[in-house]
């Protein structure tokens, strides 16, 4: 497909994840996880090529994303890390936002009859949520074992996905990474702005210390090296657009 074909495709799974009254609702009056657009360009690769009519892909891809922000919806309330105070109305519009991307996820996918799907995305969160309690918990053998929760706790579900429909260890390892710099770079940028990080627990338990004097700053933009060298070590030989291999590599350059 052209990088002009797949723009367009990605834009019409886009517009149908926001065509949604309750959606813009939710957009105008709660301040939670906005869609992530990397996610959703991964997915649709993992799904090009298929035998799905476009619309069905398109209508599954959007299922997916909905399943991925109900996740990051319901694990914003009580958050251990989250320094902001949600008034009443706040906790009541994060339970209403997390409800109902789920039901829309359920109601998609169970329409389609993809309960092998539905069920293979449950264990992507079930992998998610444990990966994320042990990171936060520092349950931690070594820095392998760090860098491999943190690509599971940010792609877990894209890896089901990815694996579902039939994208081989490869590509998942590519997808899964990218996904997870694109993270990092959000969270440097954040560290830049804010001088915080959830990284700073990890950093002072001192995994993935390459530079033994390193400050919290060298030692982030050196675990964002490390996922690059393993983007560029298994990308040889992996199958994308166009547009994919643009985005990969301006984000390699970041």
């Amino acid at each position: 497909m052209s990088y002009q074909g797949s723009v367009a495709q990605l834009k019409q799974v886009e517009a149908l994840v926001l065509d949604r009254t309750t959606y813009r609702f939710l957009g105008d009056n709660f301040d939670g996880p906005q869609m992530d657009k990397d996610q959703m360009l991964w997915l649709h690769e993992a799904i090009s090529g298929t035998e799905l009519d476009d619309i069905v892909a398109h209508q599954v891809i959007g299922a997916t994303l909905y399943v991925i922000l109900a996740h990051d919806t319901h694990e914003r309330i009580d958050e251990p890390n989250d320094q902001k105070q949600h008034t009443l109305k706040e906790r009541q519009l994060t339970v209403l936002a997390g409800d109902f991307y789920s039901s829309l996820y359920y109601r998609t996918l169970s329409e389609f009859g993809m309960i092998d799907l539905l069920a293979a995305l449950q264990r992507g969160v079930q992998e998610t949520n444990e990966a994320k309690v042990n990171l936060y918990q520092l349950h931690i053998t070594g820095d392998e074992d760090y860098l491999t929760h943190l690509v599971t706790s940010k792609a877990a579900i894209f890896a089901k996905f990815a694996t579902y429909f039939g994208k081989d260890e490869a590509f998942v390892n590519v997808g899964s990474h990218m996904i997870l710099l694109t993270y990092l770079l959000r969270e440097r940028t954040q560290w830049l702005k804010t001088d915080e990080s959830l990284f700073k627990k990890a950093y002072e338990h001192g995994y993935m210390a390459m530079n033994a004097q390193a400050n919290f700053a060298v030692w982030l933009d050196d675990l964002i090296v490390t996922v690059k060298a393993e983007i560029k070590a298994n990308m040889g030989g992996v199958a994308i657009s166009e547009m994919a291999e643009k985005r990969l590599q301006e984000l390699l350059g970041q």
